[in-house]
């Protein structure tokens, strides 16, 4: 299984994201997960777009990944409100397509938000997220009622968030049938 591994950062401490590290990685047999890609976008006007790109060593048989499609999903990405304070790296969220349609296609991927308990502990699921293709037509039509971007209520615009984060994420091409 492939998947995403996306990190904010506050670098500039003045209590929003900034910089935003995704790591591409695939689940081994018997072996730890590949880390087969890393970039990094940072916010360096703080308008919540990403405004300069940093790409890390590629694998040789990695994707080559379209940089607009990273910085889509990237800008998407700082809205949620999902950060670490500078050089800390207690919350991921986690992107998966977690099952596949008849036609072979995705249709739910999942997004799984995590945060350790304590210093050092292991790094358990605070919440998870969900978008559906209930007729695997490549357009997702439900997701789980979430409030994602931490605003305190769950409404249209977490949904398009999560539809924002989800569609890049399978633009991307990081799944396998």
């Amino acid at each position: 299984m492939r998947y995403l591994k996306a990190t904010a950062q506050d670098l500039c401490g003045n209590g929003r994201a900034d910089t935003v590290i995704l790591h591409f990685y695939q689940q081994q047999p018997a072996a730890p997960d590949a880390l087969i890609y890393e970039t990094v976008g940072l916010d360096m006007t703080v308008d919540g777009k990403v405004d300069l790109q940093l790409a890390g060593e590629r694998q040789p048989d990695s994707l080559d990944f379209d940089k607009r499609l990273l910085a889509s999903f990237a800008d998407s990405f700082l809205k949620l409100n999902w950060f670490n304070p500078a050089r800390q790296w207690q919350r991921t969220l986690i992107l998966y397509v977690d099952h596949f349609g008849k036609t072979g296609k995705p249709n739910a991927i999942k997004l799984d938000f995590h945060e350790p308990a304590a210093s050092g502990g292991a790094v358990p699921l605070i919440y998870n997220v969900a978008a559906y293709d209930g007729d695997s037509d490549g357009v997702l039509e439900s997701f789980t009622n979430s409030d994602v971007d931490r605003n305190g209520v769950a409404d249209k615009a977490d949904k398009e968030l999560i539809r924002s984060l989800c569609t890049t994420f399978l633009a991307l091409n990081w799944y396998e049938v």
